[in-house]
């Protein structure tokens, strides 16, 4: 039985709920374990009716899915009724334009759609007529985008699945006969080498170790509440939904990362933990600089900044600067595990003055987990200067996710600024300064737009320039394509430099 088969069958009858919310910050839906299993087999039933014609990819049943952030739970419902219907699922990020979105249709061929309530317009734009029964069909001269679409309502799912007997709903997500490399999932990559983001083939195998890897994560524990403000069309997303699954959590909210400053503990009361990606944590910390130091009246000022424009700019300016000392000083402790009681002040006083404004707005985490792209070391520690944990991962959409992620364990111990140790039958090295992969996690490969298959046979070179410390923890340096060559011919890689003045910069600063 597959690791993730072992996972969905215990769903029914468990204590989880799953929470979305919309960018107003209201509860847009919420279902419960078993609710979610009983949709599921719903809409499997829905799928089997749904005549495939001949939209199929390469022999096989391959649909593309379009949800709005607050419709994840929708996004969960179809993809595990496609992919427990032997389909591939092939997840469109919402925040692409319509005109993005239809180039990447007809780009790969894609000609069949499940769609949410948000995108149900648009899909059906791409088509020319719509049945009576919700469904669209390509109108016979070909001028179509689409062939067929087909809209979810998680109203109407729930409501047709009240009915499902409770021995049905034990088998409503079968994996267990599955070949390994059954393709469960073709994925864009969320950046671009290219013209084009890639699309990469996930299959059973992967996101069974992908399961297995996140599950073993220290820092997580059954019964916890996590929020996921990231696309679910996302690989990391993706897959961590399935792999915190198997923890048991009590709760999983999603969001909108836009919105996120609209879900502060108030909205969803308190949370344990928080994904992020580097971006959205490095504007969190200029938006706080910004408004710390702003021009400020509190007559006029927001609600929530009021008691902040009463204090003098020229103070402000002045609690600016020990914020930033106590950024140095975390990680200098972090990196040695001692500083001076001075530095230590430093941190304690600005986290007394604004840490538990700051974790309140977030849902008030015991930590957050940052991964994707190499973050921001003074972002990092802007977090725990507020009083958060911030822990790095590592890992692409050709890892199926994660592949490293520090412990909880390393701290004070030198790990600030690494991602860890890899997770458990990872292997990896370093390759003329590239980090290369290799393991059951590594994806297939490349789906071509010209419908050719490029796999990566269990190996991937990332791209990524890294190195690993006396302790085995991987450290991402920055990406091998940002490396300059001079007109001597000289190769170097200038993130360790622009790191570097970011500090004098910020040591000017603070003068």
């Amino acid at each position: 039985m597959s690791v993730l088969s072992s996972v969905l069958e215990t769903l029914p009858g468990s204590r989880l709920d799953l929470e979305a919310y919309d960018r107003a910050g209201h509860m847009s839906a919420t279902v419960n374990a078993t609710q979610l299993c009983a949709c599921v087999e719903v809409y499997r039933r829905r799928l089997r009716a749904w005549d495939v014609g001949d939209w199929d990819v390469g022999g096989r049943k391959v649909v593309s899915l379009l949800f709005r952030p607050e419709e994840a739970i929708e996004f969960l419902v179809a993809t595990l009724a496609a992919i427990a219907e032997r389909w591939t699922v092939v997840p469109f990020y919402p925040n692409w334009n319509e005109s993005t979105q239809k180039m990447y249709l007809e780009t790969y061929n894609l000609r069949a759609m499940v769609v949410g309530d948000g995108f149900r317009k648009r899909a059906e734009a791409w088509t020319d007529q719509v049945d009576a029964d919700g469904e669209s069909e390509r109108q016979a001269d070909g001028s179509s985008v689409l062939d067929r679409v087909l809209h979810l309502s998680l109203t109407d799912v729930l409501a047709e699945a009240e009915n499902i007997d409770e021995d049905t709903l034990m088998n409503a997500i079968p994996f267990c006969d599955f070949p390994a490399d059954h393709a469960c999932a073709w994925i864009f990559t969320s950046g671009t080498s290219g013209d084009l983001a890639k699309l990469t083939e996930i299959t059973l195998e992967n996101l069974d170790a992908a399961v297995e890897n996140i599950r073993d994560i220290d820092f997580l524990y059954p019964g916890m509440t996590l929020h996921n403000p990231l696309s679910t069309s996302h690989i990391f997303a993706f897959s961590v939904i399935l792999g915190l699954l198997a923890i048991k959590p009590r709760r999983i909210i999603f969001s909108d990362v836009q919105y996120l400053a609209r879900l502060p503990q108030s909205r969803t009361g308190k949370v344990n933990a928080l994904i992020l990606v580097p971006i959205v944590l490095n504007r969190m910390r200029a938006g706080f600089y910004d408004k710390l130091v702003a021009s400020l009246d509190p007559k006029t000022a927001p609600p929530q900044l009021r008691r902040l424009a009463k204090i003098p700019r020229p103070i402000r300016k002045q609690l600016k600067r020990l914020v930033q000392e106590a950024e140095e000083a975390v990680v200098d402790l972090e990196r040695d595990g001692r500083i001076g009681l001075r530095r230590r002040g430093a941190i304690l006083t600005a986290r007394r003055l604004f840490g538990r404004l700051f974790r309140e707005r977030l849902g008030s985490p015991e930590f957050v987990v940052v991964g994707g792209a190499k973050p921001n070391l003074q972002s990092m520690a802007f977090l725990e200067v507020m009083g958060v944990r911030c822990l790095q991962g590592w890992g692409m959409t050709e890892t199926t996710g994660p592949l490293a992620v520090c412990s909880l364990g390393d701290r004070f111990r030198g790990a600030f600024g690494t991602c860890g140790p890899l997770f458990r039958n990872t292997n990896a090295y370093v390759e003329d300064g590239e980090l290369v992969v290799e393991g059951p996690q590594v994806a297939r490969g490349y789906h071509q737009p010209d419908g050719t298959f490029v796999s990566f046979n269990g190996r991937k070179s990332t791209g990524d320039y890294a190195e690993f410390d006396a302790n085995g923890r991987l450290r991402v340096i920055g990406k091998a394509s940002d490396r300059i060559t001079t007109e001597n011919g000289l190769n170097y890689n200038p993130i360790p430099i622009e790191e570097r003045l970011q500090r004098l910069d910020l040591e000017r600063e603070q003068r």
